[in-house]
């Protein structure tokens, strides 16, 4: 039941006109309201229309129960008003109640990507090794995620309600638009606009700080600092994570490492001589880090050891071309 059809049969109550189906409805609801498993928010109207109907219900009540005083004593009259009352507290107290906000988490591994659609519809594109909480329901006039590892988002244009990405100190708000945010544990939050605009703050702070970024800027937080530094973006690089593929034309092996560390969030340190002398010219599905370096293995002789939570040491021995 809508909160607008809850507020007509309560009018209906009123004048009497209740079918037997609309009563076992009605009680229905307000059993669910007692038990808080119903929650409506009352704009100015809707509140002084409850008001002005339960205030009128009362004063009838009075004058009838007044008349009928003489038949059936003070007692019942005030015990009537009472439960009149009663009834009035409980349905502003449970349509007012906040409900308990049910938050969802989505995470991705060293192997995965993710798609995730928004309660409002807003899409956020989760990275490799990355976290997304979000309530199961947006609480009204407000819209915040909790973020930690990167993420992609396209926002949903509602001027009534900010959406707000919280990362490790760092707020990022906006009514609408598509931003990058990098936020690993223990190193700096960046933050990039590709459409529209983004508030970005510093939390923790004994005053908070707040730039302002607009389409093609960058902010950077370090965790250490007061300060944020804003700065162009290079979106073809920064966002390279999110394309469809992977793709190097002529490239040495040098200078492909520290582009796919970039992509996926990893640090990979190599070892070995005659990197510079080994162009790679190809193009791969933009999965996982492992499968490109699989494929890269075709063109160039390396062995791959893991080192740490998300960083690889890379032994290059030379060119298969």
């Amino acid at each position: 039941m809508t909160k607008r059809t809850f507020l007509q049969l309560l009018q209906k109550k009123e004048t009497g006109r209740l079918s037997a189906r609309e009563k076992a409805l009605l009680h229905q609801v307000l059993d669910q309201l007692q038990r808080r498993e119903l929650s409506w928010d009352l704009d100015r109207e809707e509140e002084a229309e409850i008001q002005q109907r339960i205030k009128g219900k009362i004063d009838r009540r009075i004058q009838r129960s007044r008349k009928q005083a003489y038949f059936s004593g003070p007692v019942r009259m005030v015990a009537s008003i009472a439960l009149l009352i009663g009834l009035g507290f409980l349905v502003f107290r449970m349509l007012q109640a906040p409900t308990e906000v049910v938050w969802e988490k989505r995470s991705t591994n060293e192997r995965q990507k993710a798609t995730i659609t928004l309660p409002d519809g807003s899409m956020a594109y989760l990275n490799t090794n990355t976290t997304l909480w979000f309530p199961r329901q947006f609480e009204s006039g407000k819209r915040l995620v909790k973020l930690d590892g990167e993420a992609f988002f396209e926002v949903v244009a509602n001027e009534a309600a900010v959406f707000e990405v919280r990362s490790h100190g760092v707020r990022t708000q906006v009514l609408g638009t598509r931003f990058n945010v990098k936020a690993h544990r223990e190193s700096a939050v960046i933050v990039a606009v590709d459409h529209g605009s983004v508030a970005v703050c510093q939390q923790g702070r004994e005053e908070e700080t707040r730039v302002k970024l607009h389409p093609n800027q960058m902010a950077t937080v370090y965790p250490e600092h007061e300060e944020i530094v804003v700065a162009p973006v290079d979106k073809q690089n920064f966002l390279a994570w999110k394309a469809q593929s992977v793709s190097f034309d002529l490239v040495t092996f040098d200078e492909i490492i520290p582009r796919l560390a970039a992509i996926y969030n990893y640090s990979i340190d190599v070892e070995g001589e005659g990197m510079d002398r080994c162009q790679i010219k190809a193009t791969y599905r933009n999965g996982n880090l492992y499968a490109v370096l699989h494929g890269l293995k075709n063109l160039a002789d390396f062995d791959i050891k893991k080192t740490g939570e998300r960083k690889l040491t890379l032994y290059f021995k030379g060119c298969n071309h």
